[in-house]
């Protein structure tokens, strides 16, 4: 074991920021990315930015749908841009003998392969993981489907929002009065982009130790099954009541909840037991809420219904600022519930480069949400703008050896 001891320094967070190299943690590694719409994109496009190569394969003429999708300026997508900076893009139409030619020349090349076909649709067009293993046996091949490439569910159509229902999601989401209610969050589409961009670095590192390639099954329904843990731990300690929607609550502590300030903005406040205390002395509460019941978690669980009322009457004689600054002060965790207009414009964004700007073709400077990890060494950036439908075609051909003979007659074919 080496361990690492650093006396007596003191490094300023702009000094270390000023110091680091530019996007080499993945330098080298080439991905193919066969994906579209969400989840697969996401995944591709936290590589790029930590600087491998990634070229996307789109449709020809038609590209991936979210080129289309909302909101649009300039005739291109934010929707498309927010998943697909920082790739190259070529246009191959699957479907001819052709294109699947490419794709396993290209996998000749690259260190990684991403789809989310339907399972065995990749397969069906020759490309499938036991495909382009004969052409490279130390790829990792990474899958992201609905269900999974096995099971019961595996041929089932399924997108976010149905992941969001059949996954007891939607059930605890919402008033506990009202209908459940779908996540605004692609939660689903989300996690399995992560999962898949966690499982494909992990093989990358495999592969370095042992000289082996990977097959990578990730679904949407596993995925967001994962992120139920603490939820699924009521029914697995045998407890026979179902979890039930909250709302703003939360299940197991108290106070955990959005109280109406004077101003008409929510503020939500939660918790521990020593900063009940501080609670009550700020909202100047009898004695007895200092003492049992009152000063437990289960005890004040057991008098939800009691604690809130005490505290939404207070909170409403003031201003949201006027109880954040209060509350701040003593320690105890509370946040206006703010829109997205306020959060893209707050301190916090702007202190922790959230919000990153990149000259994007015919559209100039262009706003994106920025990285969330920061790393002392290297830092993550934009490697290039979103690319247009099929830019690279020509030059990636050209590098796989194809001339301009070769290209015109795949235009003429539609296979580009």
């Amino acid at each position: 074991m080496i361990v690492y001891q650093i006396e007596n320094i003191i490094i300023s967070y702009k000094t270390i920021y000023d110091i680091r190299s530019v996007s080499t943690m993945l330098k080298g590694v080439k991905v193919l990315d066969l994906s579209r719409v969400f989840s697969g994109p996401y995944c591709s496009q936290m590589l790029a930015e930590l600087g491998a190569e990634v070229i996307k394969v789109e449709k020809p003429k038609k590209g991936d749908e979210t080129r289309n999708w909302y909101p649009i300026k300039n005739k291109w997508s934010g929707y498309f841009m927010a998943l697909n900076r920082s790739k190259k893009s070529i246009t191959l139409n699957l479907k001819k003998k052709k294109a699947v030619e490419i794709i396993k020349k290209l996998a000749r090349e690259c260190d990684v392969v991403i789809e989310n076909f339907s399972p065995s649709v990749a397969s069906k067009l020759g490309i499938g993981y036991d495909e382009l293993k004969k052409e490279n046996p130390s790829i990792i091949y990474l899958s992201i489907s609905a269900y999974g490439q096995t099971g019961n569910n595996k041929n089932k159509k399924g997108y976010d929002p149905i992941i969001q229902a059949d996954t007891g999601i939607m059930d605890l989401t919402g008033e506990r009065s009202g209908p459940p209610a779908k996540s605004m969050l692609p939660i689903a589409d989300i996690s399995s982009g992560l999962y898949g961009a966690f499982t494909v670095t992990s093989a990358l590192y495999k592969r370095e130790r042992e000289g082996i390639g990977e097959y990578i099954d990730v679904s949407l329904y596993d995925s967001t099954i994962s992120l139920m843990g603490i939820i699924a731990a009521i029914p697995f300690m045998g407890e026979d009541e179902v979890p039930k929607r909250f709302g703003s609550n939360h299940p197991h502590r108290v106070p955990s909840k959005n109280y109406l300030s004077s101003d008409g903005y929510y503020i939500h406040i939660i918790c521990n037991n020593k900063q009940w205390m501080e609670l009550c002395d700020e909202l100047e509460f009898q004695k007895k809420y200092r003492n049992k019941p009152y000063n437990t978690d289960m005890g004040r669980k057991e008098n939800r219904q009691e604690i809130d009322n005490m505290i939404q009457k207070r909170i409403i004689n003031q201003p949201s600022n006027f109880w954040l600054e209060r509350l701040d002060k003593r320690g105890i965790p509370c946040s206006r519930v703010n829109n997205l207009s306020q959060v893209l414009n707050s301190q916090q964004i702007k202190d922790r480069d959230m919000i990153i700007k990149w000259n994007q073709t015919d559209l100039g400077d262009t706003k994106g949400i920025g990285f969330p990890y920061k790393f002392y060494n290297t830092e993550a950036k934009i490697q290039h703008p979103v690319p247009k439908l099929g830019e690279h075609t020509h030059k990636i051909l050209n590098q796989l050896g194809y001339d301009i003979k070769d290209i015109e007659v795949m235009e003429s074919q539609n296979v580009i």
